[in-house]
Parts: structure tokens; C-alpha cells; sequence
């Protein structure tokens, strides 16, 4: 299924600019092998974070996979958050069907501007950005419920400090070849590690006045958020947040399901820096 999405995307890609067809009335050819795709991934200059992607393979047509998003055209040029070893997956379109495979490109430095999210949740060196339980900034009410689309902290349900999971633990967030979260015990014990991700264009309103609510989403993979659950519901793991509030030192987050009416009972996290 991924496969035949995949070949759909191309075409399309492909139609809409005007580019050479890359399939015509000739007989289906074999599939190449990964050795006859001829591709080139580099630096713009020696450690760039800006990237350019090519592929000069004849009657092929393209669909690169960076990590944080897809193109599907013959040359680009995009521009990585991440300093480290960058693997940039490839799949080529050719007559027979599909081969996959990837290049990896080292990055030394951030010299082309990035989405300021990114820095706001991971910070901007090598140790990344810690997050923790913001107790003295909402008087001990960090975990707990209040209005679905509506309020912005928790108002109503409040978890004890004493109840409080992970109370001690802190998620920190890195940029290292990656989107990288951890989640550490008091001694910085390393507990579990996966990635995030982050869309700033999927934001929600309060229907009571029309306002903005929420400022997009945060989604963590193999990873837990600090009592990663929904309030009421521990069975109930949640990977998708609304941010509310993101800046260097808060961040605030809520969850209930997308189809929850307002003012039902959401989850909220309140976090600082560390």
C-alpha cells in the first residue's frame, strides 16, 4: 500500500509541474538495483545545515524522505535542523517500479535559518533543552484537567504532587542527527528515547469567541510524555498534544479526543525549563 501511495505521489508531483513524463508507451523495463541509482546528496558548503538533493538517474522519477518531510522533485535543496549524521532516504520511480535507498550527509553547523520551534523546544547546542514539571510557576497544579478547547491550565481535577508520575523525571530534547527526546530519572538516567515532531499549522479555536486556542501539535514517537496519559484514563497513552504555549522557558500542553466537545474534560501538562 505505502508503495503504491508512494508512486501516486510521484506522478502527481511530476503532472502538475510540467516535468518529462517518466513513464511512456515503452514496454515495463526491469527494476534498477540500488547500484545503478545515481543520486548525489550534499553539503551547499562544507557543514552545511542546507542540503541539495539530485537525482540523475535517467527515467526515473524521485521521492526523497528527510526525516522531517518528502520531496518529490529531481533537484532541491532543503534546510535540516539537525547538526550530526544525517541519513536521507531515497526511492526511485523507474519503469519495472521501485528501489529504495539512502545517503548520509554530516552536519557541522546551523548557517540557514530554521523554524524558531525548533530551537524553542530543543534549544541550540549539542547538550539540547530540558523540560520538567513547572511546580513553582503554577503552585504545584502541573497535571491535571480543565476545558477542552477553552481554558489553558489545569482548573478543575488536579494530581497531588505526592501522586504526581514521574515527578523527578525531565524530557530533553536534542537536535543530534535528529529529532531526539529523552526521558531521564533524577540521577539523568536515560528511561526511554524516541523522536518528536511538531506542526504549527494544526491549531484550534475557541468556539465560545472565535479565538485561537491552541498554537499547533507536538507528537513524541517511542517515547512518554511526564505522566504520559490521559487524566482519567492511564490505559490511555497519548503521542498527540495541542500546544497552548511554547516559549524558552514554558510549555504547555492538553489533550482530549479531536472529536471532544468544549469545555469536556482535557488533560493538561505544564512544563518549564529546566
Amino acid at each position: 500500500m505505502k508503495k503504491t501511495f508512494i508512486f501516486a505521489i510521484v506522478l502527481a508531483g511530476l503532472t502538475l509541474c510540467g516535468c518529462e513524463p517518466v513513464i511512456d508507451d515503452q514496454a515495463m523495463g526491469d527494476v534498477l538495483t540500488a547500484e545503478q541509482l545515481d543520486i548525489d546528496v550534499t553539503n551547499i558548503t562544507e557543514g552545511s545545515n542546507a542540503i541539495v538533493l539530485k537525482n540523475n538517474t535517467p527515467r526515473t522519477g524521485a521521492y526523497w524522505d528527510t526525516g522531517i518531510g518528502v520531496s518529490t522533485r529531481q533537484c532541491d535543496t532543503i534546510v535540516m535542523p539537525y547538526v550530526g549524521d544525517i541519513e536521507i532516504k531515497f526511492t526511485g520511480i523507474c519503469d519495472g517500479g521501485q528501489v529504495t535507498t539512502s545517503r548520509n550527509v554530516h552536519i557541522t553547523h546551523i548557517d540557514h535559518p530554521i523554524q524558531k520551534e525548533w530551537t524553542l523546544f530543543a534549544g541550540s547546542g549539542t547538550e539540547g533543552k530540558t523540560w520538567t514539571w513547572d511546580i513553582d510557576g503554577t503552585g504545584g497544579a502541573v497535571y491535571g484537567t480543565a476545558g477542552w478547547l477553552t481554558q489553558d491550565a489545569p482548573a478543575w481535577d488536579v494530581k497531588p504532587l505526592d501522586q504526581l508520575e514521574d515527578r523527578d523525571c525531565s524530557l530533553v530534547f536534542d537536535l543530534n542527527g535528529g529529532a531526539n527526546v529523552s526521558k531521564v530519572d533524577a540521577n539523568g538516567k536515560v528511561i526511554e528515547k524516541g523522536t518528536f515532531s511538531f506542526d504549527m499549522s494544526a491549531t484550534k479555536k475557541n468556539p465560545d469567541n472565535g479565538a485561537q486556542w491552541s498554537i499547533g501539535q507536538l507528537k513524541l514517537n517511542g517515547v512518554s510524555m511526564l505522566s504520559g496519559h490521559a487524566f482519567y484514563d492511564a490505559s490511555n497513552v497519548v503521542t498527540t498534544f495541542e500546544i497552548l504555549k511554547l516559549s524558552d522557558n514554558e510549555l504547555v500542553l492538553c489533550y482530549n479526543p479531536q472529536d471532544a466537545d468544549a469545555w469536556t474534560d482535557a488533560t493538561f501538562w505544564m512544563l518549564r525549563k529546566k
